[in-house]
């Protein structure tokens, strides 16, 4: 067995989301797919918070990850959070960075390249244009010759 000290304060904050829930640690326990002692053993921090509970208690319960491991922020995420993606303008930002891709003499890494789909997705939801458009945008163009 761990100690607390060890834990900081996530065990309290478990306790806390099921508080807020007004859920028995029975019925949270039932709800995350754990056993009532598995459970209980995170709430008195007898066992560190793993990873699989912090994506249980996001999936079923919108909590922010950063929050239950933090405490920094608020414990509920906005659900609308976790459903604005806009499949279509994800798609053609892949679309447009597989094109920028063929002109690079070889291809992106995967971390360069899932940072320029981030950013073009971002600019084209914050402009409102489509991914050709922004492309267009010479200061794109200097942008993804970064990317080299």
């Amino acid at each position: 067995m761990s100690s607390t000290a060890a834990h900081g304060d996530d065990h309290q904050r478990v306790a806390q989301v099921r508080e807020h829930l007004q859920l028995s640690q029975e019925k949270m326990a039932r709800q995350l797919g754990l056993s009532l002692r598995a459970y209980a053993n995170y709430e008195r921090g007898e066992r560190a918070v793993p990873v699989e509970l912090v994506r249980a208690l996001y999936e079923q319960f919108s909590i922010d990850p950063a929050w239950l491991l933090t405490g920094d922020g608020k414990m509920i995420l906005d659900r609308d959070v976790r459903h604005r993606l806009d499949q279509k303008t994800l798609d053609n930002v892949i679309v447009a960075v597989a094109q920028i891709e063929q002109r690079l003499p070889m291809p992106l890494d995967a971390t360069k390249k899932a940072r320029l789909i981030g950013l073009l997705y971002e600019q084209c939801q914050l402009l409102g244009e489509s991914a050709d458009e922004i492309l267009k945008d010479s200061r794109i163009g200097r942008l993804t010759r970064t990317f080299r």
